[in-house]
């Protein structure tokens, strides 16, 4: 009465069905986590670079106060003030290699902020107008900043009662 048959040994067909319903509802659980953690990275970096040139307006804010720096004041624009940075007596503001500095309304004016942090080669610049500057990310690689809503807004200030502005756009990161 004793068989002969081997007894195969392995899995059922539902006991692989189960696992593979598992499988998926971790995957549906755990993704979007994941997922998320990019576009939070991006947002921390902004905050990062907001933090930076907030930094860097604080210190030529004070430095335009400090008699070690010379100071001079842009001739029939009251609201400019060069600041000679190397001490060589010269105010070469416009160039890339020099460290002078141009401020408004003793602020930093938007054509420097590139100039004075250090960012990735991540990021992307935009200028509009004279007022605003936008570091962030060109997600769709098209040249823009603005269109992807995941940058940093820089406005400089308006007067010296409207100091620089700061925003941060996270919607598209």
């Amino acid at each position: 009465m004793f068989s002969n048959r081997t007894q195969v040994k392995g899995f059922t067909l539902i006991e692989l069905v189960v696992v593979i319903v598992i499988l998926g509802i971790l995957s549906v659980v755990a993704l979007p986590r994941f997922i998320s953690l990019s576009a939070d990275a991006r947002v921390s970096t902004l905050v990062q670079v907001e933090a930076s040139v907030k930094g860097a307006n604080n210190l030529l804010f004070l430095k335009s106060h400090m008699p070690s720096y010379s100071t001079q004041a842009v001739p029939s624009r009251p609201d400019l003030l060069d600041i000679d940075m190397d001490h060589d007596g010269d105010f070469e503001v416009f160039s890339n290699e020099n460290i002078d500095v141009r401020l408004k309304y003793r602020n930093l004016d938007n054509t420097d902020i590139i100039k004075r942090i250090d960012i990735s080669n991540e990021f992307s610049v935009e200028e509009e107008g004279i007022n605003f500057t936008y570091i962030g990310y060109d997600l769709n690689t098209d040249g823009a900043v603005k269109d992807d809503a995941c940058y940093f807004k820089y406005t400089q200030a308006q007067s010296s009662s409207v100091a620089a502005n700061y925003e941060i756009f996270s919607t598209g990161c």
